[in-house]
């Protein structure tokens, strides 16, 4: 297997990398996600089959806009269809089964495509089954970490627009409605910088979770984004307006012939697993080279090649 080099590579280099491993690797990375994402949007298809949607027919009540909306984010769309037909009962019982569900899968099979990719940048053999065993021997603290970071940010954005609505109401009285406007604007914007610089320096707390046996990898994660801070920050929303506008297409045809059928559901959940695919892949080519960068790996494999020979 052809190793690529372990070298810094430039903003191009790590998308095109990306790329090139995506789709040269597809189908094994494709069904790993499959296998482990399945049983979480067989569950979904179980409800919605029990509430009463169709299989195939188009049941999108409103425009083509609001069909769209309605199914960007699945997990909702499902408890709403549930809640809606089923009563409350059914609709705790998917939360709780669906919640439950999402904890293990989704950490599961984000860290198996992770393990996969690692192999691929090393140019070492690998196996589905390999990648899985590899992230389940981390589960614990993926699940932990994961769970640890979601309280401080989601905690974080709580707190932090809950003094903006203060701060903003007590303008408003004081200063009058254009001056507090302005400052609740100028607060939103310091508080929203404030999340995206937390989240982008601790972006890389699951990979060090992964492969560094440390946990919950938040140190980690700075040290390896020091100095990367704009450039990690720019590859995230490249990724993203690309995962936004791949997501948007093929929901948009989903929901334009299918409506919110099951059928629609799951070509959703399929642009689901291509893009959770192609970021993950993404996300690791960002870790190594940040590691490449900040640890010198690639003088450590020189040295390890000159011993050797």
């Amino acid at each position: 297997m052809e190793r690529l080099k372990s070298r810094p590579k430039s903003f191009g280099e790590v998308l095109d990398t990306t790329f090139s491993i995506s789709k040269k690797h597809f189908a094994p990375l494709f069904l790993i996600l499959l296998i482990l994402l399945g049983p979480l949007y067989i569950l979904n298809y179980l409800f919605m089959a029990l509430s009463g949607v169709s299989i195939f027919g188009r049941q999108t009540d409103g425009g083509f806009t609001e069909g769209i909306m309605d199914n960007l984010d699945t997990a909702a769309a499902t408890q709403e269809i549930v809640g809606s037909n089923m009563g409350p009962g059914g609709e705790i019982l998917y939360m709780l089964l669906s919640s439950v569900l999402a904890l293990i899968v989704y950490p599961m099979a984000q860290a198996s495509i992770i393990v996969a990719t690692s192999k691929v940048l090393k140019g070492e053999e690998w196996g589905k089954k390999q990648a899985v065993k590899g992230a389940f021997s981390r589960f614990w603290p993926l699940v932990g970490s994961s769970a640890l970071l979601g309280f401080i940010l989601g905690g974080g954005f709580f707190i932090g627009f809950l003094i903006l609505g203060i701060s903003g109401g007590m303008s408003f009285a004081t200063a009058g409605a254009g001056p507090g406007l302005f400052m609740s604007i100028i607060l939103a914007v310091l508080l929203l910088a404030a999340l995206a610089f937390l989240a982008t320096k601790w972006s890389m707390f699951f990979a060090s979770v992964v492969f560094q046996k440390v946990a919950p990898g938040l140190s980690k994660s700075w040290q390896l984004t020091k100095g990367r801070f704009w450039s990690t920050l720019g590859l995230f929303v490249v990724f993203f307006i690309i995962i936004m506008l791949l997501t948007s297409i093929i929901e948009g045809l989903s929901v334009f012939l299918l409506g919110g059928s099951i059928l629609g559901r799951i070509v959703t959940d399929v642009s689901t697993v291509i893009t959770t695919l192609f970021l993950m892949v993404g996300y690791t080519v960002m870790y190594f080279d940040l590691k490449t960068r900040n640890e010198a790996d690639d003088l450590e494999e020189m040295i390890a090649s000159y011993k050797e020979s």
